[in-house]
């Protein structure tokens, strides 16, 4: 069993770290026949001047069976600020590939909360195709297409309730980049699309730069999310730039 933690140092600016795009991409790591965990967090605590808690944790569970490899994926946020709780976000998401050759095929379903975007529950399942247009060494160049069906509900507890149901497209491409000996770039992109009204879409781009050391690796995370066409009043972008340190323990 392989273990991955994330321990992130620094936030340089956050806004609404939470959005509906869940990025499975860098929870990613050799993965082999037996029962792989991965664990990712981080952690703020102030007091005095300004109170504040801040806690991310992100886990993932997953086994590979010869062309098969099932993960489950579960992340939680929670922010309070002067005893008022500003984000207690929960998702979780279980996800199926079946591998040929170097592309698969792909099926998830997803739940999640997001109090900073006042959404009560957002229920998605879908299937799609993922295929590879270019590895050399650890460099790759993936694309994915894919469909799936998406349940929102908006402030519950209020009059504007709101319910959305949709079905969108999704193009996605993952990849990563070898700069020198110790320097590497991912880049995780997701495009969807609402499949009756085009106007209606969702980006997703997160690069992550990373510095190898001897025993853990550096990196530089820079989130951001768009939505065309907000359901309710609140803002269509929203960016995150994150430092930490990566390293593994077998």
């Amino acid at each position: 069993m392989k273990f991955l933690v994330y321990f992130f140092l620094m936030i340089l600016s956050n806004f609404c770290y939470s959005q509906t795009i869940i990025n499975t991409e860098n929870m990613m790591t050799d993965l082999d026949e037996n029962l792989n965990y991965n664990l990712s967090l981080q952690g703020d605590f102030n007091f005095g001047n300004i109170d504040l808690i801040e806690f991310n944790t992100a886990h993932q569970f997953s086994k590979s069976i010869d062309r098969s490899l099932i993960r489950f994926l579960i992340n939680y946020e929670y922010i309070e600020e002067g005893g008022e709780t500003l984000s207690s976000d929960l998702s979780a998401q279980i996800r199926y590939n079946y591998s040929f050759k170097k592309n698969s095929l792909f099926a998830f379903i997803q739940a999640q909360n997001i109090k900073s975007l006042r959404m009560d529950h957002r229920y998605i399942s879908g299937i799609g195709y993922r295929h590879n247009l270019f590895t050399q060494l650890k460099d790759y160049w993936d694309l994915s297409a894919g469909l799936f069906y998406e349940n929102e509900l908006y402030d519950k507890n209020l009059s504007t309730e709101t319910q959305v149901n949709n079905l969108r497209y999704s193009f996605s491409s993952f990849s990563k980049y070898t700069i020198s000996e110790k320097m590497f770039l991912n880049l995780s992109v997701y495009y969807q699309i609402n499949s009756s009204n085009l106007d209606d879409y969702r980006l997703f781009v997160q690069p992550r730069l990373y510095y190898k050391l001897e025993k853990f690796d550096l990196f530089i995370d820079l989130t951001n999310r768009y939505h065309s066409t907000p359901y309710i009043d609140i803002y269509k972008k929203d960016t995150s730039l994150e430092i930490g340190i990566e390293f593994s323990v077998n």
